[in-house]
């Protein structure tokens, strides 16, 4: 008689795992969280804020300390609510949004980036020119330590375009005369960029998509 092996899926282990070790209330929302995420982050990649705005408020009202750490990348959800808050230009609910992430997780330097900009648009021009400024450095010490290294670094930005990218942001900032239309579109553009390359890192790494329950 042949006895074939018993293929288990990583998504089965995780499901088995979260069921024994808790609740179904906490399991029912750390899946709900997932999928969210996922939704408003391919929203925000397809130009549509609109669609974005109902998945991150859903997670900021029900888990408002929800990191989302995907191939070394930390974003929080108070940064991604005042992102899209932004990109809808309503600064003033952005800004509420970005302030109340400010802190809450010491490897989200996109709340800084995020936070510096809206300040700057809404009469704080000096202090927000100040807080783009050292979370764009931020960011590319982090990049400049990262890639290149480890199991996941080792895919990061090979020809440099995501460093090349956040030198440029910061020479907008160091001119007279600042160009802020220059400026919004090139952070926007930034955070669509490292979206993108956590999924080419993924791909890279040939990893399995989401499970689906």
């Amino acid at each position: 008689m042949n006895i074939q092996p018993l293929k288990i899926s990583v998504c089965s282990i995780l499901l088995l795992f979260f069921l024994i070790n808790y609740p179904s209330s906490t399991f029912g929302s750390i899946f709900s969280d997932g999928r969210h995420i996922m939704k408003g982050r391919d929203a925000l990649l397809e130009s549509n804020p609109k669609a974005a705005l109902p998945n991150f408020a859903a997670i900021a009202q029900s888990n408002p300390n929800y990191v989302n750490c995907a191939q070394g990348l930390c974003i929080g959800i108070w940064t991604y609510l005042g992102r899209t808050y932004h990109e809808l230009r309503n600064n003033q609910k952005a800004l509420e949004s970005l302030k109340k992430g400010k802190g809450r997780h010491r490897n989200d330097r996109f709340n800084k980036i995020y936070l510096g900009l809206v300040m700057a648009q809404t009469g704080q021009t000096k202090e927000g020119t100040a807080e783009l400024d050292a979370g764009l450095k931020a960011l590319g010490a982090w990049l400049s330590s990262f890639a290149g290294r480890g199991t996941t670094g080792q895919y990061w930005d090979p020809g440099g375009n995501l460093q090349k990218a956040i030198a440029d942001t910061r020479n907008l900032l160091q001119r007279d005369k600042i160009n802020w239309d220059k400026v919004i579109k090139a952070v926007r553009l930034l955070g669509v960029d490292f979206e993108e390359e956590v999924r080419e890192v993924q791909r890279e790494k040939r990893e399995p998509g989401p499970c689906n329950f």
